[in-house]
């Protein structure tokens, strides 16, 4: 078992956070006041309601088998008690690594993108907390430097932080903004806003209300999702030599009279291909819809799924376009790309936070309960030849975190 980084309330703590910590005192003063895990949201155009906005909790895959999961740990019974925690898994390796760079309380919450051989780390706004430090590493999560920040802090989406060729990112902002950086964050342009796209022919034709992920496409042009007043029109926009147009898939039958929002907007990491998580209609009527991208075809869609009025409290994204999701009363999907249906798992361990998804279809529930991190996998049953449902969860890993500034653990 890999040994978790020094916690951020000891002395130990990594020079990284330490820099961070100074540079968050010299811009605005960090704030140390815990505050709820849901953060501020994206500022949609005046008059419109707020986008919404998939939960935090999430994984990251690749191909390799690489992966990052973000899950929030601390008080059983607030949540102003929880941090947020970041967990690397290395490509090769079968075990997670605390890695949350130290130095800044994340009670607002973390996001991570990924280019290369580099992660990009951003700790949203938490009350006196009012910028996202960021904070960069090219060795899986063992050592860390400062970048950023962005000012003001990160949207509440787990697409609002992106990274793409040649070490530019994009950030979406608590005010609706969207930023272009360079230089891993040390210096940020505007590149539009809420607003703005909302007055574009794209956004019009959308009636986008606010903005939900960012990512980059294939030659590295921007890419933004939002949520629509337009029955039936999926507001995914790209940026092609400074014309935003409507770059997302056209639905049709029953979903063209649903209200559609982005839920997830990232890459597929085969082929540079695009994948989107959709939500469709509202309260019982509700489904996800998951679509995908090459760059340049058309869109593949998946078969709606129906969640109803149940509870999405993760999104995770794997190989190959895969994705997984957890509702709540411990039960969760799993999509294992384009042309794949939706498979019920089994229920899963108490406390499971989200799912992590790797290569060759494995699927592994990470459950986080006050300063405990597990993973369990998915095996097959083991009497006899294995059958359609006798799949089970088996423990594969354990590991204690130091929950910071006297939180339980």
């Amino acid at each position: 078992m890999s040994a978790p980084l020094p916690s951020r309330n000891r002395p130990a703590a990594v020079r990284a956070g330490a820099v961070i910590a100074v540079a968050c005192a010299l811009a605005a003063g960090c704030g140390t006041t815990p505050a709820a895990s849901s953060g501020p949201t994206a500022v949609p155009a005046t008059g419109s309601p707020l986008p919404s906005l998939a939960p935090l909790a999430t994984s990251f895959a690749g191909s390799a088998g690489a992966g990052q999961t973000i899950v929030p740990m601390g008080g059983p019974a607030a949540e102003e008690d929880n941090f947020w925690e970041l967990f690397v898994r290395p490509a090769g390796s079968a075990q997670w690594r605390l890695a949350t760079p130290a130095g800044v309380a994340d009670n607002g919450g973390l996001e991570v993108a990924g280019t290369g051989g580099s992660l990009v780390t951003g700790f949203r706004p938490s009350q006196d907390l009012t910028f996202s430090p960021l904070a960069v590493t090219s060795d899986d999560g063992n050592s860390w430097s400062p970048a950023g920040p962005v000012n003001p802090g990160l949207a509440a989406a787990p697409d609002a932080l992106a990274a793409g060729p040649g070490g530019r990112l994009m950030a979406l902002t608590t005010d609706g903004r969207v930023e272009l950086g360079t230089g891993a964050g040390t210096a940020w342009t505007p590149l539009s806003s809420t607003g703005a796209l909302a007055t574009t022919p794209a956004g019009r034709s959308c009636g986008l209300t606010g903005l939900t992920g960012a990512t980059f496409g294939s030659s590295g042009f921007p890419i933004l999702a939002g949520d629509c007043s337009r029955p039936g029109t999926v507001g995914i926009l790209a940026d092609h030599a400074g014309t935003w147009r409507s770059a997302g898939p056209v639905l049709s039958g029953s979903l063209s009279r649903e209200d559609i929002g982005v839920l997830r907007l990232t890459t597929t990491g085969a082929g540079h291909g695009v994948m989107a998580l959709l939500r469709a209609g509202s309260g019982p009527d509700t489904s996800l819809v998951a679509a995908w991208s090459g760059g340049s075809g058309p869109w593949t869609l998946s078969a709606p799924l129906r969640i109803g009025a149940g509870q999405l409290l993760s999104t995770s994204v794997g190989p190959s376009g895969a994705i997984g999701i957890i509702l709540n009363g411990r039960h969760a999907e799993s999509l294992g790309g384009a042309g794949a249906s939706w498979r019920a798992l089994p229920a899963l361990p108490a406390a499971a936070a989200t799912l992590a998804l790797g290569p060759g279809g494995r699927v592994d529930a990470i459950a986080a309960h006050g300063g405990v991190f597990t993973d369990w996998r998915l095996t097959p049953g083991m009497s006899g030849k294995a059958r359609a449902g006798t799949a089970r969860w088996s423990l594969a890993q354990t590991l204690h975190v130091t929950i910071p500034y006297g939180s339980s653990g």
